[in-house]
């Protein structure tokens, strides 16, 4: 006994741990969100992966989020989801994974979470199908308390393979991906942050089923075609007649150091104001779409400012922003607006009682009036209504600059 433990002392002690990375396989693997009811699957890779690290990319349609600072310890892997303030923390065992996708500001156990390798998202099995979901819908949501709203559908099919994404006059719901099988569909989306679900069947010319939102939410949903479907546009659901209202700066920047915004610096500038949150998948667009705009711009005449609004107080804000503003290389300041609320995101502005979404920009001229008002964001999911955005908003700052 006494020879045996001594062998399994040396053993310990010259056969270092190898830890889960000489068994973790490069390549695809399907991730599962399991939620109360339903289960959100999803694919991404992994890549370069060494006893510590690895990179991770998680793939959405076109959407491809590539993840580097991923930690391996031992048996465990913790998978930062991009930008966001979320994690998913896993134990590697007989080839799976299992572990928690947990947003860190919130107090709750976040769900199931589950990988295996080399499987897709959704079953390759599945029974053929005649109907087609391709084109524009007009689509209006249910929520439980019997409220609806109005959104577009925007959907390409191949075959059994469907992308798309919905817009709202909230945002858009980003890159989904999924089947269309017999008479119904499947399709997910997980960009770290969010983890959505559309289930639908088809009868009678029209689409309808369950829109899963997180663990404890969903909504109904029904679709008819329309492929001239189509929603207010942004800058026209809040008008401000010129010369009325200026934007209170002191109020603005109150979540951190009083009056932390030099109004001095903006003086005689277009001002353009980007009201947002870290923790939002819209403004991560918009704020990558302004990053590469502000580059380009006369900074003598033009002046851009972010102000988020975080679940959390004005230090965990602060942290927020030198790690969103570092991971997307901003050159332009960010500050501190409050809560997350739309109304305390309004109260900088007199002529608002509260903001329509997150993102928001509202444009400021030279004289410090507020004279446009984007109310939400179609991002690069929405295809032309992106390139609308980007042609609108151009020929907006283009008016204010000539002035």
């Amino acid at each position: 006994m006494k020879v045996f433990f001594k062998t399994l002392l040396l053993l310990t002690i010259f056969i270092p741990y190898q830890g889960i990375a000489q068994q973790i396989n490069d390549g695809k693997w399907k991730g599962t969100i399991h939620y109360q009811t339903v289960e959100v699957p999803f694919n991404f890779n992994f890549e370069n992966v060494t006893d510590s690290s690895a990179i991770v990319i998680i793939k959405n349609a076109e959407e491809q989020i590539r993840i580097e600072n991923v930690v391996i310890k031992e048996d465990s892997l913790f998978i930062p989801m991009y930008v966001f303030d979320a994690v998913i923390k896993a134990v590697y065992k007989d080839g799976k994974m299992t572990g928690e996708w947990h947003k860190n500001y919130r107090k709750s156990k976040g769900p199931l979470f589950t990988a295996e390798f080399n499987q897709p998202r959704f079953s390759s099995a599945l029974p053929k199908s005649n109907v087609s979901i391709e084109n524009t819908w007009n689509i209006t949501l249910t929520q439980p308390d019997g409220q609806t709203s109005i959104s577009v559908g925007l959907f390409s099919q191949n075959k059994n393979k469907v992308r798309g994404s919905l817009l709202t006059e909230t945002g858009d719901f980003r890159f989904f991906e999924g089947v269309i099988y017999g008479d119904s569909i499947r399709l997910s989306s997980f960009d770290g942050v969010h983890g959505f679900l559309m289930l639908g069947s088809y009868q009678n010319n029209t689409w309808s089923g369950v829109f899963h939102y997180e663990n404890d939410y969903s909504e109904k949903w029904a679709a008819t075609y329309d492929a001239e479907a189509k929603l207010t546009e942004p800058f026209s659901l809040i008008t401000v007649k010129p010369n009325t209202h200026k934007s209170y700066y002191d109020i603005l920047s109150a979540g951190g150091d009083y009056n932390a915004i030099d109004r001095d610096k903006l003086e005689g500038k277009v001002v353009i104001i980007q009201l947002m949150g870290t923790w939002c998948p819209n403004s991560l667009d918009q704020s990558k779409y302004l990053a590469q705009w502000y580059k380009k711009q006369n900074h003598e005449e033009l002046a851009l400012i972010a102000v988020t609004y975080e679940p959390g107080d004005k230090f965990y804000a602060q942290q927020r922003i030198e790690s969103y503003t570092t991971q997307l290389n901003i050159t332009y300041p960010m500050y501190i607006g409050g809560s997350l609320s739309k109304a305390q995101a309004a109260l900088a502005f007199p002529n608002m009682t509260k903001i329509n979404a997150f993102p928001t920009l509202v444009m400021i001229d030279r004289q410090g009036y507020i004279r446009f008002i984007d109310s939400y964001f179609n991002g690069p999911a929405t295809g032309a209504y992106y390139q609308e955005f980007d042609k609108n908003f151009n020929e907006r700052v283009e008016i204010l600059l000539r002035e």
